[in-house]
């Protein structure tokens, strides 16, 4: 019989060649009392990932504690009735502080229906079945769907560094709004800044994600918490063996940047590391060197963006263009890593030129969303400019609304945000212009004109957004998603899952792509303003 998957606290214990380096690993034990094992024989880890056509197409990643025979996923129906079997690939990387070496495993399942629920089985030689669900995907076709983002989750165990319980919440609150996909908007597991533990404190990160990633798929993008020394030249080593993402088209940055279409709603994920002048991952103890990768592709991410924005705004199966991303333009935080100019002068006119809808972000803790903003105010350090103040029913269109969704389960939390230095009332932001040294705080400010709903509740420094896509009824009719924030206080551990409270909503509105009309996108008002 097949174990079923659940929320498993297993993490594999290995042996490591860094000095002082702990032999058994911490396990909280707030939620659970399954004690670690010394060697886990079965299948760990499970997530899932859409593929290129998520209507068509799922992969299926998963850990184990070493090699092992034949590493496969047997699909069937909703009833349990198995069709055939795909054989995964097999990926490892050796850690380059501590030399551990982890082993995972990706099948891909190719030739699915659109919007079809389906059981799979994870196991390789001698191993019991590992079982799970998914539904793919409704295709191109228009329909109507529910997803979620936050970014900045951690392993959910407070003794790992960076790290508190409210990650387990977070993804067991994911799971409780059962959306059909979830995006992570970067810095996964803090695992540099556990260094000489960096592989164990993925294994607990990815066993905690798996209590829903297993079911639906996680989404992710990278943040500068990716970027761990010792991990190749980018110091992507891990996160790249861990997590199979749709093709870039790309020989030496597969993974690194992605898009995937869900019914008219286009998902695209920037690495936000190559576009930041901010210098803030991990520092190499032997070098003392951070990982620095800003311009590491010379441009090749921001040229597939560019046509991978103009692609979808000319063609008429495309509503919505969401970016996930790690960095952010802007923030009135008062602890703010700052509005990178970077990404105002690569990014923003791409967004702008191709009208753009959302921008998902995290690395700031906190909640703070953006009016629908397009182009720049004039002798500014680019700052975005304001098309509209309605805070409830916004035209997007006209603007691009920019999220930030840092809350998601990390130790720190960012809720107190800087205040007017006038009689306008308008908040001041803190804005990066230049590397600095690492970690060194923004270097010029702002009036913060952009900034629209904040949430200053430090008893709720957690949260997640809510998306709920309805595609309207007729071709060049009307489209919307609602946005649900919701914050969630501290959890403890007689309250381990505190319920979510319901903070900000409001509705994103624009035109299906499906008619004939000269501006069906607004891209002749982004133009003019480009």
């Amino acid at each position: 019989m097949a174990a079923v998957v659940q929320p498993s606290r297993r993490t594999v214990l290995r042996t490591t060649a860094a000095a002082g380096a702990a032999t058994a690993l911490p396990l909280s034990t707030l939620f659970w009392s399954q004690a670690a094992v010394a060697a886990t024989s079965g299948p760990e880890q499970i997530h899932l990932q859409y593929g290129r056509r998520p209507e068509q197409e799922m992969t299926v990643s998963w850990a184990t504690a070493g090699s092992v025979k034949r590493p496969r996923v047997r699909i069937g129906n909703a009833r349990g009735d198995f069709g055939y079997t795909v054989q995964a690939e097999t990926r490892t990387y050796v850690d380059g502080l501590n030399q551990v070496e982890t082993y995972t495993h990706h099948a891909r399942l190719l030739g699915l229906r659109p919007d079809t629920s389906y059981v799979y089985e994870v196991s390789h030689d001698g191993a019991t079945p590992v079982r799970g669900t998914f539904r793919t995907a409704p295709g191109k076709a228009r329909a109507a769907f529910r997803f979620t983002s936050f970014g900045d989750l951690g392993a959910g165990d407070p003794t790992w560094s960076k790290s508190s319980i409210n990650g387990v919440t977070a993804v067991h609150q994911v799971e409780q709004f059962a959306p059909l996909f979830h995006l992570l908007n970067g810095d996964l597991a803090y695992a540099n800044n556990n260094q000489y533990l960096q592989p164990q404190c993925w294994d607990a990160f990815m066993n905690n994600m798996a209590y829903s990633a297993a079911n639906r798929p996680w989404m992710t993008a990278l943040g500068n918490h990716e970027a761990e020394a010792g991990n190749g030249a980018l110091g992507y080593a891990s996160y790249l063996a861990r997590f199979e993402l749709p093709d870039n088209g790309t020989r030496d940055y597969a993974g690194n940047w992605y898009s995937f279409q869900v019914g008219s709603v286009l998902v695209i994920s920037v690495d936000g590391n190559d576009i930041v002048v901010e210098d803030d991952a991990s520092i190499d103890p032997v070098t003392g060197q951070s990982v620095y990768n800003h311009g590491y592709s010379q441009g090749a991410q921001v040229r597939w963006l560019e046509q991978t924005l103009s692609r979808a705004r000319h063609g008429k199966d495309v509503d919505w263009i969401v970016v996930t991303m790690h960095q952010f333009a802007m923030s009135s935080s008062a602890s703010s890593h700052g509005g990178d100019i970077g990404i105002r002068e690569q990014l923003l006119p791409l967004f702008d030129r191709y009208s753009v809808d959302l921008v998902l972000a995290g690395h700031d803790h906190d909640y703070e969303r953006t009016h629908p903003v397009r182009g720049t105010d004039p002798g500014t350090l680019l700052r975005p400019a304001v098309v509209d103040d309605d805070l409830r029913e916004i035209d997007t269109s006209k603007g691009t609304v920019h999220m930030i969704l840092g809350g998601g389960g990390t130790a720190s939390h960012d809720d107190v945000f800087l205040g007017s230095t006038d009689s306008s009332g308008i908040p001041e932001a803190t804005v990066r212009t230049q590397r600095l040294t690492f970690k060194a705080d923004p270097d010029a400010t702002e009036r913060a004109t952009w900034s629209a709903v904040r949430d200053p509740n430090t008893a709720y420094p957690y949260g997640l957004a809510v998306f709920d896509v309805d595609p309207g009824t007729r071709p060049g009719g009307r489209t919307t998603i609602t946005v649900s924030y919701f914050h969630t206080p501290t959890a403890t551990a007689a309250v381990p899952f505190p319920a979510p409270v319901l903070f900000d909503r409001f509705t994103l509105h624009r035109n299906r792509s499906d008619s004939w009309s000269d501006d069906r996108h607004g891209l002749v008002a982004a133009g003019a303003n480009s």
